[in-house]
């Protein structure tokens, strides 16, 4: 018997921006500042259409800015 996917498997590959900021933890300002920046790939079919961004390139950023050892007490 197959059942069918629950609503956290349900994922789509592509993401607009308000669901790729939430994705990211960071507001729509940010994420598309960063896309001005050239520093996260986007996907638009067209001029005037929305910008869509990959998850694979989502947490690709997410592992790029990944951070071990930071002492928050150093003065």
């Amino acid at each position: 018997m197959r059942f069918p996917p629950s609503p956290t498997h349900q994922h789509r590959r592509l993401l607009r921006t308000r669901q790729a900021a939430d994705y990211l933890c960071i507001s729509e300002w940010k994420l598309r500042r960063l896309v001005q920046d050239g520093g996260l790939p986007f996907v638009q079919d067209g001029e005037g259409t929305p910008f869509l961004f990959d998850l694979r390139d989502l947490d690709a950023y997410i592992d790029r800015h990944k951070r071990i050892g930071i002492d928050l007490f150093a003065s």
